[in-house]
């Protein structure tokens, strides 16, 4: 069972969804979504991982041990010979940005087309993913539905998102209004969002050097109902165990602190019940 979503360019050209696995979408769902110049197996690895830390700190939700699905999106330059990354990948940010839109287009046509009824999806995401769901949530909000889904919770991790989008309400601020929990974990030490996301987004031409979401926790009220400051560097937020028990918690789970002791015992079988 390989619950998890491509989304490629089909042979017009259109960025499309391609399920290995349709969920069943009269039960609440999780989307987990990977950052910038991240390949599908890198993005694998890495919610394996957090899905390892937070069951060392609770034990793991159904909704994401049964019930979540990895969206692997093309956010990095293959060169069109490959599927994995060329050497300048790295360089490629500010072309990736419209890659992210066309990616949260796929998402909602995919989800409109498939979701018979008004469906639960929470949204995780690191990085520029971030930006993938913000968008989505700015779809609907600007052009809503009667079959809408409901976001009960988003949890942004890391988000490589300008803040005067919000705080000008310029960009994306109705989409952030439309969940009815957003979690942000931010850290000032992230060196890719304190230089070269900055140098990204001007040559993308969105701002002069702004500053993002993820480095700052910005804007403070309002759009983000919590949000959490934490001494990550950008790819760390996978292994650590804060922004784990800040995401159990969200979701409504008892963290080891709290936990009964009897509980507290199979916190270390969590891991088996991980999706593949």
């Amino acid at each position: 069972m390989r619950r998890e979503w491509m989304i490629q360019h089909d042979g017009a050209g259109r960025p499309t969804v391609y399920p290995l696995e349709e969920p069943d979408w009269s039960s609440p769902i999780c989307l987990l979504l990977h950052g910038y110049n991240v390949e599908p197996e890198g993005a694998l690895r890495a919610y394996d991982r957090l899905f390892t830390t937070l069951s060392s700190v609770a034990i793991l939700p159904p909704i994401l041990s049964s019930r979540s699905w990895r969206v692997y999106w093309p956010g990095y330059a293959s060169g069109g010979l490959a599927a994995g990354k060329t050497f300048t990948s790295p360089l490629t940010y500010a072309s990736q940005i419209p890659s992210a839109r066309e990616a949260a287009v796929a998402l909602r046509e995919h989800i409109d087309r498939k979701a018979s009824r008004r469906a639960q999806i929470t949204l995780i995401a690191h990085s520029l993913g971030c930006r993938v769901v913000l968008e989505l949530l700015d779809s609907y909000a600007q052009h809503p539905s009667p079959s809408a889904p409901d976001f009960p919770l988003v949890v942004l991790m890391a988000a490589a998102v300008p803040v005067y989008f919000f705080e000008e309400l310029s960009r994306l601020w109705r989409g952030a209004l439309l969940p009815r929990e957003t979690l942000v974990l931010f850290s000032a030490k992230d060196k890719i969002l304190a230089g070269p996301f900055r140098v990204g987004q001007t040559v993308a031409g969105e701002g002069v050097f702004p500053r993002a979401v993820g480095a700052t926790g910005r804007p403070p009220g309002g759009f983000w109902r919590r949000v959490v400051s934490t001494g990550n560097d950008h790819s760390d937020y996978f292994d650590d165990r804060e922004t784990a028990t800040e995401i159990a918690r969200s979701l409504g789970q008892a963290t080891a602190r709290v936990l009964p002791s009897t509980f507290r015992q199979t916190l270390t079988l969590a891991t088996r019940d991980l999706p593949k």
